[in-house]
Order: C-alpha cells, then sequence, then structure tokens
C-alpha cells in the first residue's frame, strides 16, 4: 500500500495544469495569423500641381516629373505626392506618351503607395482618354502596413479594392 500524501502538493497541481493549458492558448493564438479584409479604395486626385518638371540631357524624350494634389477618398481626405517618368514618343506628331508612375497617397493614418505603368493619349486616338490603366498597391505604412491591392485608374480616379 502507499501512503497518501496530504499537505502544499496537492494544491499546487490544478494551478500548475491550468498554467501548462494557458501557456499552449496563448501559443495557438499567437500562431494564427489575424483574418486579412479586403474593402473598396477608392481614390480621387482633385489637382495636379508640378513640383519639378526635367528631361534628361542624354535622353531628352525621357523626364522627371514629381507632382502633388489634394486627394478624398473613402479613407478621408489626404495628399498624393507623385514621382513619375514621362517618355515622350520619339516620332514627329505623336501626342501620346508613356507614363511610369509611383504614388504615394499621404492620410492622417499612414500612406498607401501604389504604382502603374500606362500609355497616354488623347481621347480621339487609342487607346485614349488621356490617362487610363491599372495599378498596384505596392506597399503602406502606419494603418496600411502590409497593404496590398489594385484597381483600374481613369484620368485621375482610382477604383479598385485593397486587403490588409
Amino acid at each position: 500500500m502507499h501512503a497518501v500524501r496530504t499537505g502544499s502538493s496537492s494544491r499546487w497541481r490544478p494551478w500548475a495544469i491550468a498554467s501548462v493549458i494557458a501557456g499552449i492558448v496563448i501559443g495557438l493564438m499567437a500562431a494564427v495569423p489575424a483574418f486579412a479584409q479586403t474593402t473598396p479604395l477608392q481614390l480621387k486626385v482633385l489637382e495636379l500641381n508640378f513640383t519639378s518638371y526635367a528631361c534628361r540631357p542624354d535622353q531628352p524624350l525621357v523626364c522627371d516629373v514629381t507632382i502633388t494634389g489634394p486627394v478624398i477618398s473613402n479613407l478621408g481626405h489626404g495628399t498624393a505626392d507623385y514621382t513619375v517618368v514621362l517618355t515622350h514618343e520619339g516620332f514627329e506628331g505623336s501626342p501620346c506618351n508613356t507614363v511610369d508612375e509611383t504614388v504615394v497617397f499621404t492620410f492622417d493614418t499612414g500612406t498607401i503607395t501604389s504604382h502603374a505603368v500606362h500609355r497616354d493619349c488623347p481621347a480621339t486616338i487609342r487607346p485614349g482618354p488621356r490617362i487610363m490603366g491599372t495599378f498596384t498597391v505596392v506597399g503602406g505604412t502606419g494603418a496600411f502596413e502590409g497593404i496590398t491591392g489594385s484597381g483600374h485608374q481613369v484620368n485621375l480616379v482610382y477604383h479598385g479594392e485593397m486587403t490588409l
């Protein structure tokens, strides 16, 4: 026969078991990623203010441009800061150009960065209108850290989806 012990050793077992179970549950919760949500992304740049425009001496048809402007969106009011490489078509009389643009949309809670490359032509020439194409969300800061997304741009209006 075994003697039954009495005293403090029987008191710590429930606490030890509860601590081990709590540790396992907390560990599992930390290992499970938060679910990403996809929501609409609607941005409208109200006007463009060119802050710099310089064509490259060795490539006179390629110009580096910076632009800023106010933006309204489903996320609030902010600013849009464009960094653009503008390439004019190299044949005489062409009203079209290629635009490689990166835009940083800044809001009180963080930034969203998008990238697009599109060929801009007047509406009377295909692919017209002047600005039309797709954009990709390539990053964000603050509340938009880890953001992804994409959409369509027509002129200064961006319609798409973002996933956070």
